[in-house]
Formats: structure tokens, sequence, C-alpha cells
């Protein structure tokens, strides 16, 4: 008996699937005065990311993203931003997924987990659409950040800075 017991225990890895990431975009929207809108994007999202059979709330691995991919329509305040951010130090943001919480909304989940970003790591959680079907899984989710609370200093010129609030819209196609 404790060997059966022994051998499903250790099987039970073998049942999360690997899915394989078909399609990432990341915008972090922010604003400056009299500059209505930032929204740097990256289309170059990666992600090792498993699932329990088709149960979303299974959901573990990571997100991450190399901090140069975005780009706005402004290669000045992008050249600055990567300078505030010091990306030839400080590379990639990752999300470590903790966990996957279904909400009282259809296909509405709350994923919590941890942000490295700028040599610190800080709990984040995002409220997402998630749907899992014929062996695709969307993702399209939305959190916000605090550049201090990474040590990030946003950029000012004058008497103009950046905001510190950066909204998050991460959207994720896997197969």
């Amino acid at each position: 008996m404790k060997k059966l017991l022994l051998v499903l225990l250790l099987s039970l890895p073998m049942f999360a699937g690997n899915l394989e990431l078909s399609s990432g975009s990341i915008v972090a929207h922010t604003e400056m005065a009299m500059d209505s809108e930032i929204n740097p994007a990256s289309k170059n999202l990666q992600a090792k990311i498993y699932i329990n059979g088709e149960d979303i709330t299974t959901l573990s691995g990571k997100f991450f993203v190399d901090i140069k991919s975005f780009v706005s329509d402004n290669t000045d305040r992008d050249d600055h931003m990567y300078k505030s951010i010091d990306t030839d130090k400080y590379t990639l943001a990752t999300f470590k997924v903790a966990s996957v919480v279904q909400t009282n909304e259809k296909d509405i989940y709350k994923i919590n987990g941890t942000l490295d970003f700028h040599d610190k790591k800080d709990e984040l959680s995002a409220k997402a659409k998630i749907t899992y079907k014929d062996g695709v899984l969307d993702l399209d989710a939305d959190s916000m950040i605090l550049m201090s609370k990474f040590g990030v200093e946003m950029p000012c010129m004058m008497f103009m800075c950046v905001r510190d609030q950066v909204d998050l819209k991460i959207k994720a196609t896997f197969k």
C-alpha cells in the first residue's frame, strides 16, 4: 500500500502539461503632464507555464520580458526610460505565479504572484479573463505597479514628470 501511494505521489507532476506560448504582449500605460498618454508595448512576452489537466486554477510557472523590448511612439522618451530603469544592468522583469483563484464572474480569475523587477521583488495580483478551449488557453490580464516600489525614479523634463503608476495590460495565447 505504501509503495502504491508513493508511486502515485511521484507521478503527479507527469499530469502537469506544459503550455507553449504562441503569442504574447504587454502594454505599460502611464501618463505625463501635457503629454496625454505614454504606452510602451512589447510583443516579446515569454513564459514557462504549466497546467494540470484543464483546471485553470492549477496554472503555475512564470512570465518574463526583456525591458528593452518595450517601445513607444517616441524613441527619445524610450531612451530616457531605459536610462531611468538602468536596462543595461536590469534587463528582465519576471512574474512568478503563486496562485490562480476563480472569482464569482465567469472566466474571471485573480492571478497572484511575485514580480521581480529592477532587483526588487514585490507581490502583485492581476485580474484576468482566462479561457481554455480545444487545447488553447487565452489570457487577458490587467494589473498596476508603482515604479517607486521597485526603486525606479520616473524621468522628468523641467517640471513635468512621468507618473509613478504604470497600468499593465497583458495578453497571451498558449497551445
